[in-house]
């Protein structure tokens, strides 16, 4: 399996769905961890932020499906944290096409 992001799995309207939570939810993150094999993002937990975090995930699993996404509510702290990880070459992807910036340029 090829790891790249085909945004030709998407309509137009949910083209446009997938950028606007992406930037959304970049917005609200609080923090991120490097993987080996990915990156952990950690949001606060609102109950609208689970919400836009579960929609995501659905969009991203269509147009990524090398991605290996984990859902985790903390216990410890406020927080939801997802984990996107994948084979070789994940991190560059997730740089690209999610952030936008260098990681280490957020936090």
């Amino acid at each position: 399996m090829p790891v790249a992001c085909g945004l030709s799995a998407f309509d137009e309207v949910s083209r446009g769905e997938h950028r606007r939570l992406a930037g959304e939810l970049i917005g609200a993150m609080t923090g991120f961890e490097e993987l080996p094999n990915g990156y952990a993002l950690r949001f606060p937990a609102k109950s609208f932020l689970f919400l836009r975090i579960a929609r995501w995930i659905e969009l991203e699993r269509a147009c990524c499906p090398f991605l290996t996404i984990r859902l985790e509510i903390e216990r410890s702290t406020p927080a939801y944290r997802v984990e996107l990880t994948g084979p070789a070459g994940t991190k560059g992807v997730l740089q690209a096409e999610l952030l936008s910036v260098p990681i280490a340029n957020r936090g």
